[in-house]
């Protein structure tokens, strides 16, 4: 004999949907969870673009640096009687020459983007510039230079390190030595999360953005002037 199973119910009947409040509340976590996703990828990037600017802030200033450490080691040579010449420059631009087969003169200064003397518009960096003497002109160097300063050592019973503005005629042909100091800032802004501090020319200074900066300071003796 076979038995007869009967249903009670359609199956429409028995089907059961979500209610409004189960919606509501897996709405709020998927949010909380999508906006957690969010706060980690803006961290993630933000730590990306600080580590990216700190690092071509560094090798743009070891790279200006040992450029110019160079050249100005070379300064006067190989002459005896030291050029008044060799060695010339402003508080924030310096040029030397010497005699290497051929005459070599090197002349760096900063300056804006597209031309024009800091500071530049909108408080973006300026760049350092090299003019090779070669007749083509200042040549960009490296980028975001924030701020460079020049004080030249001037030789006699001790070293007195001088700005431009107080140096004399005599001055140039004693400078046995030029100390530089270059400062440098992300070309991007909004990089730290409030105005930063640092140490540039024996003081701290406050920015007024939030550029990331790194000072980068050298004395360079010149080789042929040890008077």
């Amino acid at each position: 004999m076979s038995t007869i199973y009967q249903h009670s119910g359609s199956p429409v009947q028995n089907q059961r949907g979500l209610t409004l409040v189960e919606i509501l509340v897996a709405l709020m976590i998927s949010t909380f969870l999508i906006a957690g996703v969010i706060q980690l990828f803006i961290g993630s990037k933000q730590t990306y673009r600080g580590h990216d600017a700190l690092s071509r802030i560094q090798e743009n200033g070891r790279f200006a640096m040992d450029r110019m450490s160079f050249d100005v080691r070379m300064a006067d040579y190989p002459n005896d009687t030291p050029d008044p010449n060799a060695v010339q420059g402003t508080n924030n631009s310096i040029t030397v020459q010497w005699n290497d087969g051929g005459a070599i003169s090197r002349a760096y200064s900063i300056r804006c983007s597209g031309g024009g003397t800091p500071p530049c518009a909108n408080g973006v960096p300026a760049t350092l510039a090299v003019d090779l003497g070669t007749g083509a002109g200042p040549q960009d160097l490296i980028e975001g230079v924030d701020g460079m300063q020049i004080r030249y050592g001037v030789c006699g019973a001790s070293t007195i390190y001088m700005n431009a503005a107080a140096m004399t005629a005599a001055n140039w042909q004693n400078v046995c030595s030029v100390q530089i100091d270059l400062l440098l800032a992300s070309l991007e802004d909004n990089m730290v999360t409030q105005p930063q501090t640092y140490f540039y020319q024996g003081a701290n200074v406050t920015a007024t953005d939030r550029r990331f900066r790194q000072a980068f300071s050298t004395t360079v003796a010149i080789r042929n002037r040890q008077l």
